[in-house]
């Protein structure tokens, strides 16, 4: 038994870590652009695009907290009982990750170029590069949002951001 859950408590540790690579590499990346596009551009047009600006920030962010969720994990000083609470937590954040990509990923196959969502425990968000959004294209997201995350709809919400 003992075996299962340190196997069990490895093979979390190392989705952790690769899902932290992947987002540090995603925040790098997106940063870069931000800087080499700000370069590129003129003065008057150097603002950094709000979604791109919430992704990045919401990247780094989740970076960080898998990093200090593996901290705890893998320190002498946790007990099990911290350390049990610190996984279930790393698990819930990747599950909210995947969640978030997938959404992305099928909104943008509905013709919503460049949606971000944002799944936090008891609600999400869905930001679209658009000026208003319309009651079916509403009702198609909403769809979705529930969908893949077992949310009612009065948790969802949808932000248009011009």
């Amino acid at each position: 038994m003992k075996k299962v859950v340190k196997w069990a408590a490895l093979a979390a540790a190392l989705i952790a870590l690769l899902a932290a690579d992947a987002l540090i590499a995603r925040a790098w990346t997106l940063k870069n652009l931000s800087r080499d596009a700000e370069a590129a551009a003129p003065a008057s047009l150097s603002a950094v695009d709000p979604l791109d600006q919430f992704r990045l920030e919401r990247d780094q962010l989740r970076a960080r907290q898998v990093a200090q969720l593996n901290d705890i994990i893998y320190s002498d000083k946790s007990n099990a009982q911290t350390v049990a609470r610190a996984q279930a937590q790393l698990l819930d954040l990747m599950e909210r990750q995947e969640a978030e990509v997938t959404l992305e990923g099928l909104l943008q196959g509905r013709g919503f170029e460049g949606a971000l969502v944002s799944v936090g425990e008891r609600s999400a968000n869905v930001l679209l590069r658009r000026e208003a959004v319309t009651q079916r294209e509403s009702a198609v997201i909403l769809e979705l949002v529930m969908r893949q995350t077992g949310l009612t709809g009065g948790n969802v919400k949808i932000i248009p951001v011009k």
